[in-house]
């Protein structure tokens, strides 16, 4: 049978997903992923399409009435040939329309905002944790006690001193020949090379690329913050994913669920390209290669991140009436198109365009930070502080010399 010269689609229209440039009474000019989507299936089966929108919008689901709204509804009752937009594959609507192949499988994630860097270049102790430093420090007590009772002439605080100094990589100034103390000394000496070369190691490795605080990165750290008050979880209005997610077996899936329908955590996409949206502590569920979409939109806001954790996959396929005449004709179109990569074509194609008008140039700015005074004004400040008080000792030295001198002479 040869496919129809002119069909009704339906659509939810979306920046970057499906956006409509111009319609007028027999001609319609498309753009973003989608909407070039159905451009190459339109111009492989020769047909013409009239664009239709819901009078609200949602993808399609069941409604109290009995009756399907959305897409789905549109497609029910004959209103559209077929409906495309990120639709998904569901039982209950494969009971009222038919679906094509599905031309992508994505699976539904997060994505939420990087939490800031947890080493502070300023404060100098936090290469090793607290329990580092209190072992370092009974290491360098009990080690001065039993070079204490190796070296009897010397006295404890200047081991103690001699030792500490060692740790900053000063030379020492105690010498002693015997087996035992040699064999002490080696292990001291050993014992400060790996803690003085880990330490400055750490701190230089910080500096260079500084570690960000631990992040959310599964669906029961995001449901435990949710609960916690810390965080809260924004879903596409119109979308199915809270509703499945209320209906899980699980209990901390269920939770996030039902906290979203309870608060009406809802967004449009429009709502963040005009920065309607804000997302400190907030996480945004959708499918895969929206957040994709949604993370270059943010890029202003800071880096984000997706999660790699998956609720479940999806079959993103065209709803069509199921008395459509030409199903066979559709599928084989879009199976092509499937094989021979040209969604993911198209969506790189689409990102790489944001991507550049955000930036205002095609090149690719590679953005460095340089280290400042500001980052290391403590390390500077302590050696500055260690000087004078090295100053200090020093003249101290000076006028006890002296005064020990006049005192042998004039006795």
């Amino acid at each position: 049978m040869k496919f129809p010269s002119k069909i009704a689609v339906a659509v939810l229209t979306s920046e970057h997903m499906f956006e409509i440039c111009e319609q007028n009474n027999s001609d319609v000019k498309l753009s973003g992923v989608e909407g070039k989507f159905l451009d190459i299936i339109a111009s492989a089966l020769k047909f013409k399409y009239q664009v239709k929108t819901p009078a609200h919008r949602d993808w399609g689901h069941l409604d109290t009435d009995g009756h399907w709204t959305g897409l789905v509804g549109m497609v029910h009752r004959k209103e559209a040939d077929i409906a495309l937009s990120t639709l998904t594959m569901s039982d209950d609507r494969m009971t009222v329309v038919d679906f094509t192949t599905p031309y992508t499988i994505q699976d539904v994630t997060f994505i939420l905002q990087k939490p800031e860097t947890l080493f502070n270049t300023n404060d100098i102790f936090q290469p090793f944790d607290l329990n580092s430093w209190i072992c370092i420090l009974l290491v360098l007590i009990i080690y001065t006690l039993i070079f204490c009772y190796l070296l009897r002439p010397y006295s404890y605080v200047n081991i103690f001193l001699d030792l500490f100094g060692s740790l900053l990589r000063q030379p020492g100034v105690i010498s002693n020949k015997t087996m035992k103390s040699n064999f002490l000394f080696a292990l001291w000496w050993f014992f400060t090379f790996v803690v003085s070369y880990c330490y400055s190691s750490i701190l230089l490795s910080y500096m260079t690329l500084p570690m960000h605080q631990k992040s959310i990165r599964t669906f029961k750290e995001l449901s435990d913050a949710v609960k916690k008050g810390s965080y809260k979880c924004l879903v596409e209005k119109g979308s199915t994913v809270s509703k499945s997610l209320s209906m899980d077996n699980v209990d901390y899936l269920r939770y996030l669920g039902e906290s979203i329908e309870k608060n009406e955590w809802f967004f449009f996409t429009s709502d963040i390209a005009s920065g309607n949206v804000r997302m400190k502590n907030t996480a945004i569920l959708n499918v895969r290669f929206k957040l994709e979409m949604i993370n270059s939109l943010l890029s202003t806001s800071g880096p984000m991140e997706i999660s790699d954790d998956v609720y479940v996959s999806w079959k993103l396929a065209i709803a069509i009436r199921k008395d459509f005449c030409c199903k066979r004709k559709l599928n084989t179109v879009i199976s092509r198109v499937w094989n021979a990569g040209l969604f993911n074509k198209l969506k790189s194609d689409e990102w790489f365009r944001m991507s550049s008008e955000m930036n205002g140039t095609l090149d690719v700015q590679k953005v460095s930070h340089q280290l400042t005074v500001a980052d290391i004004y403590s390390s500077i400040l302590i050696l500055c502080i260690g000087y004078v008080l090295s100053l200090f000792v020093c003249f101290g030295e000076m006028i006890n010399f002296y005064l020990r001198r006049n005192y042998l002479f004039d006795n």
